[in-house]
């Protein structure tokens, strides 16, 4: 019983095996069929655009293929399933024929470049445009001061103080200092620093300032310009008299008698003609400091 129950299920699996082969075999065929179809449309396609049929298409069978079994094979009556054909590419009419054959230097391109479209030249954004230009900034040379300081504020402004409002000379004073200090001119520098040490010091150091600031000016302007001495003695004045300070200054002039109370003088004589600092007066009018002054 065993034994033929074994061979009817043997006999059994070897139908139902064959069943599935028969069934698979057209499919596999077809596809091979369709393959077959896409390559002698691949060819004829080349060989419309110049180039000869594709060597590689052409299908070869292995010599050493087996015959397919006789229980596999299909009875020779059997109509064979013709696989659908593939329709014909149509290709878009061309501007000029490419010939059916070229030669073999010149090598036809599958498909046409794209030219090249420019790139977009990027334009810059507006700029705004202040609706005052900027001053230009003044040469400064090396180690010298400027007239005016973006941050400091005004030099002018910082020397003489509200005097300069009040007082019309100062401004040409300042002017004509301010010029030759940012020119480097070393006696315009000092006398520069004296006017600060002035506006600066206390009640009891400010008289004693006084000479020293009359023969810086003297230094800077040997022959005693009246246009720039005037103005300088009367913000002198004004400062003492905010500080409550009564001296006052008497300028020593060309050709005046030489007093040696009033006047100090290196050499002999008896006139005045070299002036080097003015003469500093108490407040009871009598001299806290003389001048300095060349005689003949």
């Amino acid at each position: 019983m065993n034994s033929e129950h074994a061979k009817q299920a043997g006999e059994a699996s070897a139908l139902s095996l064959a069943e599935v082969i028969e069934v698979l075999r057209p499919q596999v065929e077809k596809i091979e069929e369709g393959f077959t179809a896409i390559r002698v449309t691949l060819d004829a396609l080349a060989e419309h655009l110049g180039a000869g049929p594709s060597a590689a298409g052409q299908r070869s069978i292995p010599a050493n293929r087996s015959p397919a079994p006789a229980s596999e094979r299909r009875p020779a009556d059997e109509p064979r399933a013709e696989p659908p054909r593939a329709a014909p590419v149509q290709l878009p009419p061309m501007a000029t024929p490419i010939p059916a054959q070229m030669p073999d230097a010149v090598q036809p391109s599958m498909a046409q470049p794209l030219a090249a479209f420019p790139a977009p030249v990027a334009t810059a954004a507006p700029v705004a445009q202040p609706s005052h230009p900027a001053a230009a900034p003044q040469a400064v040379r090396a180690g010298s001061i400027p007239a005016t300081s973006g941050g400091g504020g005004n030099w002018s402004q910082i020397i003489f103080g509200d005097q300069l409002k009040s007082n019309p000379g100062l401004s040409a004073l300042s002017g004509a200092l301010l010029s030759e200090v940012h020119a480097g001119e070393a006696d315009a520098i000092g006398m520069l620093g004296y006017l600060l040490a002035f506006r600066a010091a206390d009640q009891e150091r400010k008289p004693k300032l006084l000479k020293e600031l009359g023969e810086a000016f003297y230094l800077w302007q040997p022959e005693g310009n009246a246009r720039l001495l005037d103005p300088l003695i009367q913000w002198a004045h004004a400062l003492l008299d905010q500080a409550g300070i009564n001296n006052r200054i008497e300028v020593v002039q060309a050709g005046d008698r030489y007093d040696m109370q009033r006047h100090n003088a290196k050499e002999r004589g008896a006139e005045v003609y070299g002036i080097s600092g003015w003469v500093v007066l108490r407040d009871n009018g009598k001299v806290y400091t003389k001048a300095n002054v060349s005689v003949r």
